[in-house]
Formats: structure tokens, C-alpha cells, sequence
């Protein structure tokens, strides 16, 4: 596999985990919205499992694209 194909392949990669973040984001927003009158510590829990969940997967490509493709930023 060449070069070019692999740092193609990356960044459309890490632009999915960038869109998939960000509905993550949204998530987490909608769903702290809804029980805004009702916060125990199990509903908070839930909901933090999603903004993790987001970010990690965020993170994982942020990370192999930089190590890979030595490109950090954009």
C-alpha cells in the first residue's frame, strides 16, 4: 500500500470520527436536556458514556493519523 492511499484512507477516517464526535456532542446535549428536572448520579453516568465514547473514538484516529501520517494538524 502506498504512501498517498494510506494518508487518504486516515483522513477520511479521522473525518468520520470528527462527524462522529460531533453527534456524540449532540448527543450528550439532547439527552442532558431531557432530564434536566430529574438528575440522580445513574442518569449522569449514562450520559458521560456518551461524550467518552465519542472523544475516545476522536482521539484513537487523531492519534494514528499523527503517527502515521506525521500530519497533527490540518
Amino acid at each position: 500500500m502506498d504512501k498517498d492511499l494510506l494518508n487518504s484512507i486516515l483522513e477520511a477516517l479521522f473525518w468520520l470520527a470528527t462527524a462522529w464526535l460531533t453527534v456524540f456532542l449532540f448527543l450528550t446535549i439532547f439527552a442532558l436536556s431531557n432530564i434536566a428536572g430529574q438528575m440522580d448520579e445513574h442518569k449522569l453516568f449514562q450520559i458521560g458514556k456518551l461524550m467518552i465514547l465519542g472523544l475516545s473514538v476522536y482521539i484513537f484516529f487523531w492519534l494514528l493519523r499523527g503517527v502515521v501520517s506525521k500530519k497533527w494538524w490540518y
